[in-house]
């Protein structure tokens, strides 16, 4: 699974994911998911009883080169809306630019553009909550 960007919150996250093959988003967001549950609960010592998501993930492609650019400035903006003043000051994104954060990456199918970090933070849904 090629991993484009992410955004985690305090209370769900963000993937832009690009699978290789047929099928594979669905058994990679198991595994995920699965892997999560399991450790959620036993750092909490609980039983496993009880939901941890409240339900299936969401998925949708990502239809044209822009959607993409779309898609991931949008997502890596949200946590800044009333979090940090600006995206790439949030720690958990992939915007952050943080040396670990880019090894995980994957080579987007498009040219990201030179100034990115300002077209994240120019996102009008984020604009009207700073």
């Amino acid at each position: 699974m090629r991993l484009l960007g992410y955004c985690l919150m305090p209370n769900h996250w963000h993937l832009v994911l690009w699978p290789r093959h047929d099928g594979d988003l669905g058994r990679f967001m198991q595994r995920l998911t699965v892997t999560h549950v399991r450790r959620w609960h036993e750092h909490r010592h609980s039983t496993g009883g009880g939901h941890v998501y409240q339900g299936i993930y969401k998925s949708f492609p990502v239809q044209s080169d822009a959607h993409l650019l779309t898609c991931c400035a949008t997502w890596k903006a949200t946590p800044a809306a009333g979090l940090v003043k600006r995206a790439e000051r949030w720690p958990w994104s992939s915007v952050a630019g943080r040396e670990a954060a880019q090894q995980m990456l994957s080579e987007w199918p498009v040219e990201r553009p030179r100034n990115w970090v300002d077209i994240v933070n120019e996102i009008p849904e984020r604009r009207s909550r700073k």
